[in-house]
C-alpha cells in the first residue's frame, strides 16, 4: 500500500508517494512530482530530503496513530452495508 504526501514548499507544489519498507524498516519514495513534473528524491539537496523524510514520517505516524487533524476519510461501520457479497458465477 502507497501513501500520497502533498505539501508546498517556496511556492512549488510537491506530490510524493511512498510506502513503508519492512524489510529495511523505511519509508521509500515510489514517486514524485514537483509542480506536476517528474522529480527525483536524490535530486534533493541533503538538507531537502532530510525535511521531506521527517514530513513523511510524520505524516506516516499522522495515519497509523490517529493523529491527522483533517480526518477526511469515516471510520463508520455498517454491518448490514459493509459486508461484502460473494459472487457466484
Amino acid at each position: 500500500m502507497t501513501y500520497v504526501y502533498e505539501y508546498v514548499v517556496n511556492g512549488d507544489n510537491v506530490k510524493v508517494e511512498y510506502c513503508f519498507s519492512t524489510v529495511t524498516d523505511s519509508i521509500k519514495v515510489v514517486d514524485m512530482w514537483v509542480n506536476g513534473k517528474f522529480h527525483r528524491v536524490n535530486w534533493m539537496s541533503h538538507e531537502g530530503r532530510d525535511k521531506l523524510m521527517a514530513r513523511l514520517e510524520n505524516d506516516m505516524e499522522d495515519r497509523m496513530c490517529g493523529t491527522l487533524d483533517d480526518v477526511t476519510v469515516g471510520t463508520e461501520i455498517d454491518l448490514d452495508r459493509d459486508i461484502p457479497e460473494i459472487a457466484i458465477a
